[in-house]
């Protein structure tokens, strides 16, 4: 009798902790899933960042390219009234 008891008393034992770690698993996974969107959403964050960051090089290289236009212009400008001044 002592035998079925221990060997109940073993099965009962290993059951609880197979809760036990059940119960840890899920919250462990219940963990994980959040920090999952957590990093999904700063991605998301980050690639918006990148794409804000490319229009505004792209802008700048064009803003860079119409100065560099006026400023060759205006080099023009003078060279040509530097011309008209020499006797």
């Amino acid at each position: 009798m002592y035998e079925s008891e221990d060997a109940l008393a073993q099965l009962k034992y290993r059951v609880v902790q197979a809760v036990k770690l059940m119960d840890g698993l899920q919250t462990e996974n219940r963990d994980l899933k959040e920090e999952i969107q957590k990093l999904r959403k700063d991605l998301e964050g980050a690639k918006e960042d990148k794409s804000t960051k490319n229009r505004l090089i792209k802008q700048l290289k064009s803003d860079r390219l119409k100065i560099r236009s006026r400023v060759e212009k205006i080099l023009q400008e003078v060279d040509v009234l530097e011309k008209s001044q020499e006797p």
